[in-house]
């Protein structure tokens, strides 16, 4: 075994992925989801089957699963190595119809989850030299109409990352960000609308961003911290529709 992950949201799109490829590269897995449903239980015995896996639920709007999903997995192997906080929401409105409820979901989930993840899971990440990465959004960088909350709470994990790399570097720990662009997963629906948008010419793959998150965790990243590694075809480049 090289170590233990922890990935929420680890069901489906990036986080499935990535769930799927820390599993490959030798982890035992601690697999987060928010509830226990047939597709959730399909994916889980299809891990099962290849490898190491242990099934943390919790829905991470509630401010106490946090501790108890890091709790799980020191009782289950007794170490942490990887925390990839991949869980989030998002609501697509106009910003004058957004509600306090809107704002609180998305940041209970997006950012304060996120926090409190990783400040449960850094005594463990120290002993074992360990790694955090946070799952933003091209949106950490740049807004995109009808998307102000998703954009702001991205934006909100995105320096989160930094600082936390800033605090937790003495001990040891790396904190990165990877920031996906227009990736086709079941959530993402719109992703080969958006073609045309991108230099590369199409969506990423869940599994391109897992590929970049498994990279940020294993000691060929030891002097990365602080980054957020944009992953979009180019996306995020073209600020303006070409003129030709």
């Amino acid at each position: 075994m090289r170590g233990v992950a922890l990935v929420t949201g680890a069901n489906a799109g990036i986080g499935l992925a990535t769930a799927e490829r820390l599993q490959q590269d030798g982890f035992a897995l601690v697999y987060a989801t928010r509830k226990r449903d047939d597709e959730a239980e399909e994916v889980y015995e299809r891990l099962a089957a290849r490898g190491e896996v242990r099934w943390a639920l919790g829905d991470l709007s509630d401010v106490e699963v946090p501790a108890r999903l890091v709790g799980e997995a020191r009782d289950a192997y007794g170490r942490l190595d990887a925390l990839v906080n991949n869980a989030g929401l998002t609501s697509a409105k106009p910003a004058l119809e957004l509600t306090a409820e809107d704002f609180d979901s998305i940041f209970s989930v997006d950012v304060r989850a996120a926090f409190l993840l990783s400040k449960e899971a850094a005594p463990l990440l120290k002993e074992q030299g360990g790694s955090i990465v946070n799952v933003t959004s091209v949106h950490e960088h740049v807004p995109r109409p009808g998307f102000l909350l998703y954009a702001a709470a991205k934006a909100a994990l995105g320096m989160l990352t930094r600082g936390l790399a800033l605090e937790l570097g003495a001990d040891g720990v790396r904190v990165n960000a990877v920031a996906p662009g227009a990736i086709a997963t079941e959530r993402n629906v719109e992703a080969d609308e958006l073609a045309s948008e991108i230099p590369l010419g199409r969506p990423g793959e869940p599994r391109e961003v897992a590929a970049l998150v498994s990279w940020l965790v294993s000691d060929e990243a030891r002097y990365v911290t602080g980054a957020s590694v944009v992953v979009d075809g180019g996306a995020i480049q073209q600020v303006f529709p070409p003129a030709f």
